[in-house]
């Protein structure tokens, strides 16, 4: 009961459309009051919050993925996966999900994804006669990879707040990144070859423009290869990473591309500020993931998650239900941080590995950020495509599935996620 009146008032705010980290303090500074905590635990819990050197990761890919944007990288990078993939029945929808494929191991935000390589994306298919609502649902999904394949900065962030592997945690979303990927386009090729959506597709690329692509692109290629085998060989730890994303970007703009300070200035401020938005989202949830652990809220969703279901599957999926649910009400960062501890209490004590949960919870928390009303990628697809909402939702649902079915798969098959890292660690 002491948490009743905190959860209706930050229910209330999201409703509003209040940001969820203000709607967190305030519903934290009430439960202070009603029960004579001192004020100032509020401001030590905040400031605590984002204490940690793993959290250098957000801002180091951060900027990695907006200097790669600046630069003009992503346009080779969609030049090279155009020449593998444009002749495939449904061309440049094929494209988009290899190309952000490549993009995510660089940036691991889905956020530089969507709104960098997606302005690329979604201007060339509709240079070639696709449809915008069907190129929005294409980019919009197919960023969701991003956060998948390593590094990742949500990962960065679940290993925080779980205390696992970040090292495990990478290698282990490998896989289900690339299963996400084959599932966007097989979806993509049997809409292109039932003829539900007109998919124009470019000739064939020659030996000679697949070799040339290459060679403009092979920098960017080989960037997921040298984070994660250093990070694999010990060279650097994946918080370190970050650093050596961050200076192989500028490498590759100062030797590959034609270098602009003004750039430079303009994707650091980009990083700074979507930074000081995650960060601030990320501790404001830390005061309340205290008052939520203080009333007993785990033991209390435990027990009633493992009195619907006692199998490890079947808790699974009564989480990705909750997940998926809560997408549509609060945004990544926040779940994570709240209910990341929760779950991962109640799969321990069902003898779920930690890592297969982080990535099942993952990609299904991923599916918020396409679903309104509070989805972020939805609103920058929304506005980069200029379609709205109906639109976009009418062309986006056969891609839910898609995704869906992937996790179903994993929860099923948890080796599919767990191998890579059992067989490298």
């Amino acid at each position: 009961m002491e948490l009743f009146l905190p959860l209706i008032v930050f229910l209330v705010l999201i409703l509003i459309r209040v940001p969820v980290a203000f709607a967190m303090l305030a519903a934290a500074f009430l439960y202070l009051i009603a029960n004579n905590v001192p004020i100032g635990l509020l401001a030590q819990k905040v400031a605590g919050g984002v204490d940690s050197f793993s959290l250098l990761a957000v801002p180091l890919f951060l900027a990695a993925g907006f200097l790669m944007n600046s630069m003009g990288i992503t346009d080779r990078i969609f030049a090279f996966a155009g020449a593998l993939v444009r002749h495939l029945p449904g061309g440049l929808g094929h494209v988009n999900v290899v190309a952000s494929v490549i993009f995510a191991g660089m940036s691991g935000s889905i956020v530089a994804d969507a709104g960098g390589l997606g302005v690329v994306e979604i201007k060339a298919m509709r240079k070639a006669g696709y449809r915008d609502g069907f190129s929005a649902a294409v980019t919009a999904s197919s960023a969701l990879i991003g956060p998948i394949i390593p590094p990742s900065i949500i990962m960065v962030v679940y290993a925080f707040v779980t205390e696992v592997s970040l090292g495990r945690l990478f290698l282990a979303g490998l896989v289900p990144g690339l299963l996400m990927a084959l599932s966007l386009m097989v979806l993509i090729f049997m809409m292109a070859r039932s003829g539900r959506e007109p998919c124009p597709v470019l000739p064939r690329a020659t030996l000679s423009e697949v070799l040339s692509t290459f060679r403009g692109a092979i920098l960017p290629v080989m960037a997921p290869v040298i984070l994660v085998g250093g990070i694999l060989s010990g060279i650097f730890t994946p918080t370190e990473a970050g650093v050596v994303a961050v200076l192989y970007v500028l490498v590759i703009g100062v030797f590959l591309l034609n270098f602009n300070v003004q750039h430079v200035v303009s994707a650091l401020s980009d990083a700074a500020r979507a930074t000081a938005a995650t960060l601030f989202v990320l501790a404001s949830a830390v005061i309340f993931t205290w008052i939520v652990a203080t009333a007993n809220v785990p033991q209390i969703v435990g027990e009633f998650v493992t009195g619907l279901v006692s199998s490890q599957t079947g808790i699974l999926l009564v989480i990705v239900a909750m997940v998926l649910v809560l997408g549509m009400v609060m945004e990544g960062i926040p779940i994570l941080v709240v209910f990341g501890p929760i779950f991962l209490a109640i799969t321990t004590a069902a003898g779920i590995d930690p890592i297969h949960l982080g990535i099942v919870f993952i990609m299904t928390m991923m599916i918020g950020g396409i679903t309104p009303p509070v989805g972020i990628t939805l609103y920058v697809v929304m506005a980069i495509a200029r379609v709205p909402l109906p639109v976009f939702m009418r062309s986006i649902w056969p891609f839910y599935f898609a995704i869906l079915a992937v996790i179903l798969l994993l929860i099923f098959f948890p080796q599919l996620c767990l191998w890579l890292p059992d067989l490298m660690f």
